[in-house]
C-alpha cells in the first residue's frame, strides 16, 4: 500500500525499504523484495481510469529531480487526452528487435562474466533447440506467457532440468530488453514466482514425474526393434506433416531439435549430406548425417511441397515462417502408441545396430555420441562411408526388408 504523498528527498530513495512511496504529482517510488528501485507515474485521462507507466530504475535512466519532470510532462500529456503509455508503446515498437537479437546482444554482454566456458556454448545452443523456432523471430515487444508456455509445455515433464534453465534463459532476456527499452510491459511472461508458478508443475514434481515414467534402466519406454516395421506400416499411412517429420526423425536417428530446426541451407542433396550445425547439436559439435534412399525419396517430395508453401525450414508449422512445434510430433506418436516417446526411437536404433552385430563406433556416431577417450584417439573419421551403408540398412529394415546382420569392423 502506497505511503502518504509527501516529497521525497534524494536520501529517502536509496535508503527506503520495501514498499511504494509516492512523491506527490503521480509520482511513486517502488521499492522490491530484493532492494531494487524503480520509478512509476499514475495518471488518468479524461473520464477513463487510472493508468500506470514505469519510467525506469531508480538512477537508470532518472534521477529523483528527473523522475520529477518525467512525472510534470506525463501529467500534461494526460490532460490534454494524449495516453502516455500507448505513446510510449508506439515508440518502442519501431525500435524493439526480435528475441533471437536480443539474446544474442545478452549473451555478448555476458559472455566475458562467465567463468565457466561451457555457458558460452550452452547458452546459444540451447535456445537454438528449444526457444528460437517458436521465439526467435518474434519481436520482444509482443511475446506472452502464452508464447513461452509454448516453448515450456512439451519440454517441462520430459526434460525438466533442462526447461527449468530455458525458462530462467528467457526470463533474463526479457528483462534486458525491458531495461534496454525494446519492451514496454513492466511484466517478465518467463518470471516464475507469481507468473509461470501458477501455470506449471514444479520442478521438483516435474523431475519425479519423469522418474516414473522412465523404466527401471533409467531411459525412457522405446519400441523395440522387432516391432518396427509394423509401426513404420502406421505410420507411413499418415498424411500429416507431423508423420513425415516422426519418418525422417527415425530414418536418420536424430533428436527432436534437429529435425524441427532442419533448414534447407543444411542440406547437400547432390552429396546425399545433412549437416547440423553445432549451435544446434547437444554436444555443441557439427553433426554430418548421411542421406540413405527413403530419406532422399521424402526429402524430395518435402520440396515439392515448399513450392506451393515455402520455407526455410524442411519440417515447417503452421505459420511457415516458424519451425513445426516440438509436441507436434509427440501427440502423433500418442495417437498411435501411448507408452513409447520419440526419442526412445534412438534406444530402438542403438538396439538394433548392437542386435545385428553392426559397428560400435559408426552406431555411436550415427547418434552423435562422444566416444570414449581411447576409442576417440584411434578413431579420428567420423565413418561417414560406413555409416552411409549402416543407415542404409536401418531404413531397409525399419520398411520390412530382411536384412543380414553385418559386422563391420570397428
Amino acid at each position: 500500500m502506497a505511503r502518504r504523498a509527501t516529497p521525497l528527498t534524494a536520501r529517502q530513495v536509496i535508503t527506503h525499504k520495501t514498499g511504494v512511496y509516492g512523491d506527490g504529482n503521480g509520482l511513486f517510488l517502488i521499492v522490491k523484495d530484493s532492494g531494487a528501485r524503480a520509478w512509476e507515474v499514475r495518471y488518468a485521462l479524461p473520464r477513463q481510469k487510472r493508468r500506470t507507466i514505469g519510467l525506469g530504475s531508480v538512477d537508470r535512466p532518472h534521477s529523483l529531480a528527473e523522475a520529477r519532470e518525467q512525472a510534470r510532462i506525463i501529467q500534461k500529456k494526460a490532460k490534454s487526452g494524449v495516453d502516455p503509455l500507448e505513446e510510449k508503446a508506439t515508440q518502442v515498437k519501431t525500435r524493439t528487435i526480435i528475441f533471437r537479437h536480443a539474446a544474442e546482444q545478452f549473451i555478448a554482454t555476458r559472455r566475458s562474466t562467465w567463468k565457466n566456458a561451457t555457458h558460452a556454448r550452452d547458452w546459444p545452443a540451447s535456445l537454438n533447440r528449444h526457444a528460437y523456432p517458436l521465439l526467435g523471430e518474434r519481436s520482444v515487444q509482443d511475446i506472452t506467457t502464452a508464447d513461452v508456455l509454448a516453448v515450456l509445455h512439451p519440454i517441462w515433464m520430459t526434460i525438466p532440468e533442462t526447461a527449468s534453465r530455458i525458462r530462467n534463459r528467457i526470463e533474463q532476456i526479457l528483462d534486458w530488453a525491458i531495461a534496454m527499452g525494446y519492451r514496454v510491459a513492466p511484466d517478465n511472461p518467463a518470471r516464475w514466482n507469481g507468473k509461470l508458478k501458477m501455470l506449471l508443475a514444479s520442478p521438483t514434481k516435474a523431475a519425479e514425474a519423469v522418474r516414473r515414467e522412465k523404466g527401471s534402466d533409467g531411459h525412457f519406454q522405446a519400441l523395440s526393434w522387432q516391432e518396427l516395421p509394423a509401426f513404420m506400416a502406421v505410420l507411413r499411412s499418415k498424411p500429416f506433416m507431423s508423420a513425415r517429420a516422426l519418418e525422417f526423425t527415425i530414418l536418420t536417428a536424430g533428436r527432436t531439435s534437429q529435425t524441427v530446426g532442419a533448414c534447407w541451407d543444411e542440406f547437400d542433396l547432390d552429396n546425399r549430406v545433412w549437416v547440423t550445425p553445432a549451435i544446434r547439436m547437444k554436444g555443441g559439435r557439427e553433426h554430418r548425417v548421411p542421406l540413405c534412399d527413403a530419406v532422399m525419396t521424402l526429402l524430395t517430395k518435402q520440396l515439392k511441397y515448399h513450392v506451393y508453401l515455402p520455407s526455410k525450414f524442411v519440417f515447417p508449422g503452421l505459420n511457415t515462417t516458424l519451425a513445426m512445434h516440438r509436441s507436434t510430433m509427440h501427440e502423433l506418436l500418442k495417437s498411435i502408441n501411448r507408452n513409447i516417446t520419440v526419442h526412445g526411437f534412438r534406444s530402438t536404433f542403438r538396439q538394433w545396430a548392437a542386435d545385428t552385430n553392426r559397428s560400435h563406433a559408426a552406431a555411436e556416431m550415427a547418434l552423435a555420441h562422444a566416444l570414449g577417450k581411447v576409442e576417440a584417439a584411434y578413431q579420428r573419421s567420423d565413418l561417414l562411408e560406413e555409416r552411409r551403408l549402416l543407415m542404409e540398412a536401418w531404413a531397409n529394415y525399419s520398411f520390412g526388408a530382411t536384412v543380414i546382420p553385418l559386422r563391420l569392423v570397428d
